[in-house]
């Protein structure tokens, strides 16, 4: 019988700012002849196809844990047990990063082979987590940084092909190399404008970033379309609905000719959008789930993209966001609408943009989950059905009915406002991709048709001792705090 080889998978490394700044400064802190190194903590995410690994913490290194005698990097027995019995402790996994000389390509050495060998047999031991991770940095003289990594879980292998670097001010994915050499360009015509005004290195930022849209309808649509004409060419898209007569009026792509006479059903969501990103750009790659964000095949893929949009507006998604921003230091930008009317006139067209990323504070922090829609949102009908005949039964006792069930009334949205809506959080994603501009605050509202737009903004903190502040970059080994699940009655996602 062949023996199968074995497939060295994609890994892809998520990190904050702040912590690769530490980093930085450490390992390259004996340059430019000298390495330095440093056991660093993280999470994983698992999927079919490879593994994303988040950092979580440096454990650095004290005065006697490397032997300062030499060049190279050596690991003292004590710095290794202590790394361990904090690995132990949190519950996470453990991996090195470690420097090579100014100039020096990112290739494992003969010495960082040996070192490998012992220290993926050496942590599993401390603790269920398995996986290691063995990481190589170097930079040039003009400040470039290079880096590759290599991993292991039993019997699967990684290879490193990016990092995704996350802080308040920018959002740069980087391809991990051997060589010191810089990435060729490729030009769009229709990027012209944008390359004039923000550069060519934003252009080029754009055109590799990984973008998911939740909800893809009335705000959804818009900002999928305004990153498609800007550049961006990955997308994912979550939605679980079919197009519907109504949503001709805001969903952008959409047309009658979408219900042709004849056909069974109008497409997916997803799926109408997937076409009109793809009129735009015929090279752009699009993932269409149909499903929802709380499912595990939408998560397999949302780990891996640089930002999230979330256009749902309802509450269990909201939750899910804010809690991929701080778990697997995927960020977001949760988008919404809502209007207000007196005496048959429209008084108020109300929008709120929340910004979510590790370190700020999650959904349940700036109080914006309403447990009880959250709950309903994930009732099956019978569930719902069931409620409501249990709160007239009470009715009829002179018990409090409320305490089974309470209507949650639909937010009506039209086309004009979600598409402003979705362009302007489109616009911020920009920003943020590229490092040129930010939101002004983490949280806003406003009100297009009152003096000064009513415009109300903060940046509020964390909690004490929430875990929005306790579990950044925790990935899966933080599920045991997860605060919302997919209930059994959903149909499976799926691919179209």
């Amino acid at each position: 019988m062949a023996v199968r080889k074995k497939v060295t998978q994609p890994a892809v490394m998520r990190i904050t700012g702040a912590v690769r700044e530490r980093l930085e400064t450490l390992i390259f802190s004996r340059y430019p002849e000298k390495e330095w190194g440093t056991f660093f903590l993280f999470g994983t995410h698992q999927t079919p196809d490879g593994v994303v690994m988040t950092i979580v913490d440096l454990i650095e290194p004290k005065v006697g844990d490397l032997d300062s005698t030499t060049a190279i990097v050596r690991f003292n027995e004590p710095y290794s047990l202590r790394a361990a019995l904090e690995k132990q402790i949190r519950g996470l996994c453990i991996g090195v990063i470690h420097s090579h000389p100014q100039n020096y390509v990112v290739v494992p050495s003969a010495l960082d082979d040996d070192m490998d060998s012992y220290f993926r047999e050496y942590f599993p031991a401390f603790g269920k987590e398995a996986t290691y991770f063995s990481l190589i940095f170097s930079r040039t003289a003009e400040g470039d940084v290079r880096f590759s990594g290599r991993g292991w879980n039993e019997d699967r292998k990684f290879r490193l092909a990016e990092m995704a670097t996350v802080s308040s001010k920018e959002i740069r994915r980087e391809v991990a190399s051997s060589k010191l050499s810089t990435p060729a360009r490729s030009q769009n015509e229709y990027q012209a404008r944008l390359e004039e005004i923000y550069g060519a290195d934003a252009a080029t930022r754009l055109r590799n970033a990984r973008v998911t849209i939740i909800g893809v309808s009335g705000t959804g649509s818009p900002a999928a379309h305004v990153l498609a004409r800007a550049g961006v060419q990955n997308f994912v898209l979550i939605d679980p609905q079919r197009l519907a007569k109504s949503n001709l009026e805001r969903l952008h792509g959409s047309y009658e000719a979408h219900f042709a006479k004849g056909e069974a059903e109008a497409p997916f969501k997803v799926a109408v959008v997937r076409d009109l990103i793809k009129a735009i750009n015929p090279k752009a790659s699009v993932t269409c789930i149909v499903g929802n964000i709380l499912q595990p095949l939408a998560r397999d893929h949302v780990v891996g993209t640089d930002l999230v949009i979330c256009c749902t507006d309802t509450n269990h998604s909201r939750t899910a966001v804010s809690e991929l921003a701080y778990r697997y230091l995927v960020p977001a930008i949760d988008v919404g609408v809502v209007f207000e009317s007196k005496n048959s006139l429209v008084t108020g067209e109300i929008g709120r943009v929340t910004v979510y990323s590790p370190g700020a504070p999650c959904a349940y922090c700036l109080g914006l989950v309403d447990s009880w829609r959250a709950t309903v949102e994930l009732m099956s009908e019978a569930e719902k059905e069931k409620r409501r005949r249990e709160a007239k039964e009470a009715e009829q006792r002179g018990d409090n009915a409320g305490a089974y069930w309470k209507d949650v009334p639909e937010i009506p949205t039209v086309g004009h406002f979600t598409s402003m809506a979705g362009a302007l959080v489109a616009s911020y994603a920009i920003g943020w991709l590229t490092g040129k501009f930010a939101p002004p605050h983490r949280y806003f509202e406003f009100n297009i048709l009152a003096p000064n737009f009513d415009y109300v903004g903060f940046d509020a903190q964390c909690r004490s001792g929430c875990y929005c502040e306790r579990l950044i970059g925790y990935a899966d080994q933080g599920a045991h705090a997860s605060l919302i699940s997919p209930p059994s009655h959903w149909a499976d996602a799926e691919l179209v």
